[in-house]
């Protein structure tokens, strides 16, 4: 079996296992229920560290693919952009940075700048287009979404403070803890898949 094979192969498992990982989603203390943590983003920032950058942005691509068809939307595809984007925001950076230099400085700078890069651009993207659709959309007031973040951070009592307060720390919590376990299994991973590659 060819190499090309090989890695398409991987990257394959690699998309089917980050959307079975989707399901297994969890909260965070810190913010509200509909704030949900999972661990999809393993397999994205793995296959990126070790197949490298264009490979990472085709697994957190496909692994979104596969949950659709496995389950659709509820969201009008809002979750499932949102998703890619802070996917992408989080293993592309990071793979460039350790692909660049393959040392263990390399892969912790590069998956502390993907975590603080993507929480930014999640917030981001949550303020620009995705609360304000689900407002208009789903009739959601943002009256409820301050109440059910102040509920947990009492300092919260407008949108913006939502965004700093709730929306900012999910997501470096939530990246923050993918990059640990990252960090603790790639290189038992890496040379499983870099032996597969012969």
């Amino acid at each position: 079996m060819s190499t090309r094979i090989k890695k398409i192969a991987i990257i394959a498992l690699f998309s089917a296992i980050s959307a079975i990982l989707m399901y297994f989603d969890f909260p965070l203390p810190i913010a509200p229920s509909f704030m949900k943590m999972d661990l999809s983003e393993l397999p994205v920032i793995v296959g990126g560290f070790v197949l490298g950058p264009v490979e990472c942005i085709v697994i957190a691509v496909l692994k979104v693919l596969i949950k659709f068809v496995m389950k659709g939307t509820s969201t009008m595809f809002l979750g499932e952009l949102a998703n890619i984007i802070g996917s992408i925001s989080y293993a592309l950076p990071a793979s460039i940075i350790y692909k660049s230099l393959k040392t263990k400085k390399r892969a912790i700078i590069g998956l502390i700048i993907g975590s603080i890069l993507s929480s930014i651009v999640c917030t981001i993207c949550n303020a620009t287009f995705i609360f304000p659709i689900y407002f208009n959309v789903f009739h959601m007031s943002e009256e409820t979404i301050i109440e059910m973040c102040s509920a947990i951070v009492p300092i919260i009592d407008s949108m913006t403070k939502v965004y700093l307060l709730s929306v900012l720390p999910f997501n470096l919590i939530k990246f923050s803890i993918t990059s640990i376990i990252t960090y603790i299994f790639y290189k038992q991973i890496s040379k499983q898949i870099k032996y597969l590659l012969k």
